[in-house]
């Protein structure tokens, strides 16, 4: 778990550690540092984490391989393309998962096992709607990778981004709420949601 939680961290940090990086040290060492902090992860994936799925192999070996190359190069460009490469992942994850049951599903399904074909369809449905906000999340970071400024790109990158998928994320919430009127009363968000949108 603590494990999950660093890689999280880590990677929610990322533009920051490497406008700190490149502020303070070069390209190479700044490279170098995140090879270390990612290198946990490389090693559970490698080495056995049974849960890691074929997208987070993929996912250690093209960030690894990014990283690698910013280091031996010493091109920040490599590092600059690290975000891009991570969504386009997470687009790849979800698109895939469209074959068979798909991930917004599963999510579902860890807290709710007998879940109602409306929800069956809405998670299918959603899932394709996350594809929509990965393009654009791609789009965004594949753009700011050609920004002169790095605070501008470590801005676009981290909190604009973040803000973008994470107020899809709410809303999206708040919409779910609103059409199954489930909620869950040791739940604060759905206590204070209930009187808001909840159908009496």
């Amino acid at each position: 778990m603590w494990g999950q939680v660093f890689d999280t961290v880590v990677l929610a940090a990322y533009p920051l550690i490497v406008l700190v990086g490149l502020t303070w040290l070069d390209v190479r060492w700044t490279a170098l540092l995140l090879l270390v902090l990612f290198g946990r992860k490389a090693v559970a994936a490698v080495l056995g984490d049974r849960g890691a799925s074929a997208i987070v192999l993929v996912q250690v070996l093209g960030t690894g391989g990014l990283l690698a190359g910013a280091a031996i190069s010493d091109s920040e460009i490599f590092l600059r393309f690290t975000p891009f490469l991570i969504s386009v992942l997470f687009f790849g994850q979800f698109a895939f998962s469209l074959r068979g049951t798909p991930i917004i599903e599963r999510f579902a399904r860890l807290k709710r096992a007998d879940l109602p074909p409306d929800h069956v369809r809405y998670c299918r449905g959603l899932t394709k709607i996350w594809l929509l906000v990965f393009l654009g999340n791609s789009a965004l970071v594949l753009a700011a990778a050609f920004v002169e400024s790095k605070a501008l790109w470590a801005l676009l990158v981290g909190p604009v981004s973040y803000v973008y998928l994470g107020g899809f994320l709410a809303g999206e919430y708040v919409f779910r709420k609103q059409r199954f009127q489930e909620f869950d009363a040791t739940n604060p968000v759905d206590r204070l949601l209930r009187p808001l949108v909840g159908r009496s």
